[in-house]
């Protein structure tokens, strides 16, 4: 049970942080700009990063949104990718 927790928490963080920049996943996911594969991908690779309570105080700290991930986001290249696609 401890790690749908964690998958949960990861699908939720990466959701946050792509809607702080101004990306809309579930969009993305329908329009065919990202599969479903490839979020279950990014999801993954959120939680194998340590960095989760770091992204968790940056997007509390942004309730106007920002224009770029933090650098440390393992999801950014890929986040910020969609935001220019959009």
């Amino acid at each position: 049970m401890e790690d749908q927790g964690k998958l949960s928490k990861h699908f939720w963080l990466a959701q946050g942080m792509a809607r702080t920049i101004g990306v809309n996943v579930n969009e993305a996911l329908s329009v065919g700009r990202m599969g479903r594969g490839e979020f279950a991908e990014l999801v993954a690779r959120c939680c194998h990063c340590d960095r989760g309570e770091s992204c968790m105080a940056w997007m509390a700290c942004q309730s106007a949104g920002a224009e770029d991930l933090p650098g440390y986001c393992a999801l950014k290249p890929r986040i910020e990718a969609l935001k220019e696609t959009a």
